[in-house]
């Protein structure tokens, strides 16, 4: 099939102009972080993902950063962790495929690399989260869980 990095390249400029005009660009990069893991964890092929995600979130990531208002805000927001997570997820597949550690057939090694990826990426957040990095989570966000959410049915009131 034909190759998908050139749309995820555009797809990475859109999101750096949809940053620039609208604050809803963190839900945008969660589903489709979230897309991606779904694809990931379904087996479809991690090397394909890899080219297509990372270029996609290294463009729209580095041009989005230049937005004044947004700044460093994706690498050290805990909203938008989860797609930072799959980049790093799919860079570490990456060098396990390179490494040959999944070069054994079947699935299930390519599921335990996952999860063992994801084991060390919990613990470097975990060490992280007390020291500071991470911004705290915006009103928004403790809205869905706050007193408000429960009282009205509507956590934005």
């Amino acid at each position: 099939g034909p190759s998908a990095w050139p749309f995820a390249a555009l797809a990475g400029v859109a999101y750096a102009c949809m940053a620039a005009s609208w604050g809803g660009y963190v839900f945008v990069i969660n589903v489709i972080g979230l897309h991606v893991a779904s694809l990931l964890f379904l087996g479809y092929d991690p090397h394909k993902l890899h080219r297509a995600y990372t270029t996609f979130f290294v463009i729209g990531t580095a041009c989005a950063m230049r937005v004044p208002v947004v700044g460093w805000t994706p690498l050290t927001s805990l909203e938008q962790l989860g797609p930072l997570a799959v980049c790093i997820l799919l860079q570490g597949l990456a060098v396990a495929r390179l490494l040959g550690a999944s070069r054994l057939r079947g699935a299930g090694q390519n599921v335990f690399t996952v999860y063992v990826l994801a084991g060390v990426g919990v613990v470097a957040v975990a060490l992280l989260i007390p020291t500071g990095y991470f911004a705290p989570l915006s009103g928004r966000v403790r809205a869905l869980f706050g007193a408000s959410a429960t009282s009205t049915g509507n956590p934005l009131v």
